[in-house]
């Protein structure tokens, strides 16, 4: 097992430490403090493989699953309220033009 700094781990992965040490607090990675010179250090620790434990991609199904029918009703809801919006910021420029324009 490898450890490398939190600093060195978000570097590597282009994400924020702050990031890094939620992942650890959440179990995502797994993590260890270390204290040098008498100030504590955080440390990623990696597999043989150079990652994490919890750093591995999830299956691939749950990328390709087709969106459930609440979802779809979500969309076409969303696409509603868009299209009635666009009707009332059309309605609300009548108006203004009509008074101040």
């Amino acid at each position: 097992m490898k450890k490398i700094s939190v600093k060195e781990y978000a570097r590597l992965n282009r994400v924020s430490i702050y990031q890094v040490i939620k992942r650890i607090q959440r179990g995502e990675l797994q993590g260890v403090t270390l204290e040098e010179n008498g100030v504590k250090v955080n440390y990623v620790v990696l597999d043989e493989e150079g990652e994490s434990p919890g750093d591995r991609p999830k299956e691939k199904e749950d990328e390709t699953m087709l969106p459930a029918a609440e979802d779809w009703k979500k969309e076409a809801d969303l696409a509603d309220e868009i299209r009635r919006l666009r009707e009332e910021v059309a309605r609300l420029r009548a108006v203004v033009e009509r008074c101040c324009g």
